[in-house]
């Protein structure tokens, strides 16, 4: 099987999001470090604010503004990672799926270049790629070497040839 559910499940409203190895470890770390260091950094300064004998407002206000940021954090990480799935072994190394390193070749601009397909989940949370929702991530999902793809992009119509495919590899996750 192509990918292995990590989280606890989701209903039908909510979308799975596809994560390398990588993301989804980058996730949980945040996670962790918002949950142990940081919470009790924000409790800290609730705790002085509320200790303060000038009884200033806009530091207790500062850390309850703090706190609600953390926790939303938290909350989306928490939901991310139940809805993930990290993509993991190949079935068909001959065909374009998330989690691949596509390069291609722009018959346009008569270059060849790479890029990775990665759900938009974890592009938001600060990797480099091509985002799957994205019409160049649609177009090339399930093509193979050798396939041209026509894509229509902001800058106008471009042909892209697929010339190799490969699994992102994990930099040490």
């Amino acid at each position: 099987m192509r990918m292995i559910a990590t989280g606890k499940g989701y209903t039908m409203a909510e979308r799975r999001i596809l994560l390398t190895r990588q993301g989804y470890h980058k996730l949980q770390r945040e996670l962790n470090i918002l949950t142990s260091v940081e919470n009790s950094k924000v409790a800290e300064m609730l705790a002085e604010a509320r200790e303060d004998d000038q009884g200033e407002e806009a530091v207790f206000f500062d850390a309850m503004v703090s706190k609600e940021r953390l926790d939303e954090r938290v909350s989306h990480l928490q939901n991310v990672l139940a809805r993930a799935e990290i993509i993991d072994a190949d079935e068909d190394p001959n065909t374009i799926t998330p989690g691949n390193r596509v390069t291609v070749y722009d018959s346009a601009e008569k270059e060849e270049f790479m890029m990775d397909l990665l759900d938009s989940e974890e592009i938001t949370h600060g990797r480099r790629g091509v985002s799957l929702d994205s019409p160049v991530g649609k177009a090339l999902l399930g093509k193979q070497v050798g396939d041209r793809v026509k894509v229509e992009v902001p800058d106008g119509l471009v042909t892209y040839k697929v010339r190799k495919i490969e699994m992102i590899p994990d930099e040490g996750a």
